[in-house]
């Protein structure tokens, strides 16, 4: 499966989070679409075993595993290092490794929002700096970050997630602005709810998105230089329901928050 415009050929791609769900699925993406190699990072020794003997099946000689923790900086810099050095260049970091938070306010902790900070922000942050002065150096690149619909617009029940992915949303387009002078791209993909093992064992909302789907938008996207990628259209018109009729936004949102309120209330989790 080759793009129109050969953005994925030939190219070198690293990925975190990539024994499963998104990262997965962007990683098997990448190689149908003729990627040279995708270096596949997770901290899931099993699942990238499993998952990497597979695609280097159908792929031999492009997929490269890697066990990794995107909390750990030296980890995280090592894996994009070696990313760079198979082919003397380094195309695609995909920052997708985090973890979701819905939970009510009385549940957090600490140790709550240390884990949802290390995992979905400083992880992508190591990556992403790590990635910046090699991409500087030759001149080009791709940075591509996992937001979330929740880090646009206040969610109930996902302050601590809503936090950590707004600063990923953010930090992503501050460095478009500066640094595509040099020839670096940055975009961050801002799902709603797609069925990955981030629901862990609950069954996904009824509104959820197959992965399939929504990698092919997010990598469409991103072969159009799009910043911020906001999925699937669902989220797209709640997102500019928050910017364009707030008052409609918030009689929305007090109701999911009564709904998710009462769920927890009578099942224990939040739908």
């Amino acid at each position: 499966m080759r793009s129109m415009s050969g953005y994925y050929e030939n190219k070198v791609a690293a990925i975190t989070g990539a024994a499963s769900g998104i990262a997965l699925e962007m990683t098997e993406q990448f190689l149908k679409r003729e990627a040279r190699a995708v270096f596949m990072g997770d901290f899931n020794e099993e699942n990238l075993s499993r998952e990497s003997q597979r695609l280097g099946r159908n792929y031999p000689g492009k997929v490269f595993p890697v066990v990794m923790d995107v909390t750990k900086r030296e980890q995280v810099a090592r894996f994009i290092e070696s990313a760079a050095d198979h082919a003397g260049h380094l195309d695609f970091v995909c920052n997708v490794a985090g973890v979701g938070v819905t939970i009510p306010t009385e549940r957090v902790t600490l140790e709550i929002w240390d884990k949802a900070i290390n995992l979905n922000l400083k992880g992508v942050i190591y990556g992403t700096y790590s990635a910046i002065p090699i991409m500087r150096e030759q001149g080009f690149g791709h940075i591509v970050n996992a937001g979330s619909i929740a880090g646009l617009l206040p969610i109930p029940y996902q302050a601590v997630y809503a936090a950590t992915k707004a600063a990923v949303i953010s930090m992503t387009e501050s460095l478009q602005y500066e640094l595509e002078v040099e020839g670096l791209q940055f975009s961050v993909f801002c799902p709603a709810n797609v069925r990955t093992p981030i629901f862990g064992d609950m069954t996904p909302p009824a509104d959820s998105i197959g992965v399939d789907e929504a990698v092919l938008y997010i990598l469409q996207e991103m072969e159009k230089k799009s910043v911020v990628i906001v999925l699937p259209q669902s989220a797209r018109d709640f997102y500019t329901l928050y910017r364009e009729r707030k008052e409609e936004f918030d009689k929305l949102a007090r109701q999911l928050a009564a709904e998710r309120r009462e769920n927890y209330r009578t099942k224990g989790t939040y739908y």
